[in-house]
């Protein structure tokens, strides 16, 4: 489903938790693959935390991680790197990201609003090391397309998520770099309890606008 290499794939939610379950679909997806192939690791930059706070609590069953410090955890078949951004170290992340890129199948950028929310003290009016609005920007699109530049070169999905924005009925993309470099964007939220339902907003091949994926809700006991 995920288109290859030539923009973003770019995810809108107004529901985490839908969003949590399609983004464990997707990467047991990408884990089913043959453990001889080098080039089938899943790089998550996960901002906010929150996919990885459900895997280490057991409510994603197919996702066994552990942690190998506080900014970086693997799954157990070390196909997974999550890698839980800060302020001081996001630059060294993005670096270790694309040094491994050779070994990768999959990058995953986890949220967009997450990345402004790493950044709020330093956006908040009176602080001494205050940064502006532009100056993020900036650094986001700086840290977006020279992901993308290498995900295009070995021909990887970049799949990037954003909350979203509404104007009038019509669900848009929130920041404009995904807006003009996306090439697939798809909507989900949950439907009947137990099935994700999947707009398809733009694809370079899809004709289908609105498709189910039966039982990917996640359950736990």
């Amino acid at each position: 489903m995920l288109d290859k290499g030539r923009g973003f794939n770019t995810l809108i939610f107004d529901d985490t938790y839908a969003k949590i379950c399609l983004i464990a679909s997707i990467i047991s997806e990408f884990q089913c693959k043959d453990d001889n192939d080098n080039h089938h690791k899943v790089f998550y930059l996960d901002f906010d935390a929150a996919f990885t706070s459900y895997a280490k609590a057991g409510l994603i069953p197919t996702m066994k991680i552990q942690k190998i410090n506080d900014h970086y955890y693997q799954s157990e078949s070390n196909s997974l790197k999550i890698f839980l951004p800060s302020q001081d170290i996001f630059g060294i992340i993005t670096t270790d990201i694309i040094k491994s890129m050779s070994e990768c199948s999959l990058v995953i950028f986890d949220s967009i609003n997450s990345f402004y929310n790493l950044y709020y003290d330093r956006l908040v009016p009176n602080q001494n090391n205050r940064i502006n609005i532009g100056s993020l920007n900036q650094l986001l699109y700086f840290v977006l397309m020279i992901i993308l530049k290498h995900t295009s070169e070995y021909n990887i999905p970049f799949l990037v998520t954003s909350m979203i924005r509404y104007r009038g009925k019509e669900r848009v993309i929130s920041n404009r770099l995904l807006s003009m470099k996306s090439s697939f964007n798809f909507y989900v939220k949950i439907r009947n309890l137990d099935d994700l339902s999947i707009t398809v907003l733009r694809h370079p091949k899809l004709d289908h606008k609105n498709f189910i994926m039966k039982d990917k809700v996640l359950k736990w006991t």
